[in-house]
């Protein structure tokens, strides 16, 4: 497995299980159960003698969280937590929301938003912005992968991002309509690797 990359999305957070359909808070905790899917996920990677090389993670508390008992039960180290492997900045003005309370101006970016990939709300990020941080996060994975398997903590729609782009995405557009759509449990690894398929292969 030299020379790997695995994605994993955090364990369950106090608002993924609280606010299933909201923009989750940037310090929103892991659940009681987002730990044991942690710690389950651990000791199943050790089963497989998959024990990574080094832990990268999100800067968010749910990632940072997930990282930290990670690194405990498979005794590796966890570089310092890097923003490039946040979630997707959703504007401030919708974070902690379910749909049926969005405010209208978000409602109007959000229509307008695949026209304008180049647009953000305050707070939020531009389409195009997320497929630069989704190269820079690739090209930055694979050097850490050089040094053995590198596991990095991340967030649905980023790796969604990632997903796409490795499956081809050239446009913000194409890239984000993917990453919304690409499914991944909490708490799941994803072996970055390109495929033809639209839902790439999963672990767990």
């Amino acid at each position: 497995m030299n020379g790997q990359v695995l994605w994993m999305r955090h364990g369950t957070c106090l608002d993924g299980l609280c606010r299933p359909r909201a923009h989750a808070r940037p310090n929103t905790p892991l659940t009681t159960r987002g730990i044991a899917e942690v710690v389950s996920t651990a000791l199943w990677l050790l089963d497989r003698n998959a024990k990574p090389n080094m832990i990268l993670t999100s800067t968010l508390l749910r990632a940072t969280m997930t990282a930290g008992i990670l690194a405990e039960i498979l005794d590796v180290p966890i570089a310092p937590p890097d923003p490039l492997y946040a979630e997707w900045r959703a504007p401030d003005c919708v974070l902690g929301l379910s749909p049926d309370d969005y405010p209208s101006e978000y409602h109007a970016w959000r229509s307008e938003r695949l026209r304008d990939p180049d647009s953000a709300l305050p707070g939020g990020e531009s389409l195009t912005a997320l497929r630069q941080r989704v190269l820079e996060a690739v090209s930055r994975a694979h050097q850490a992968a050089q040094r053995g398997v590198a596991l990095i903590v991340s967030h649905r729609v980023f790796i969604g991002a990632v997903a796409a782009n490795l499956n081809g995405a050239r446009s913000p557009q194409d890239t984000f309509q993917a990453a919304r759509d690409f499914r991944l449990g909490p708490a799941m690894v994803w072996p970055a690797c390109p495929t033809p398929k639209a839902e790439p292969p999963r672990w767990r």
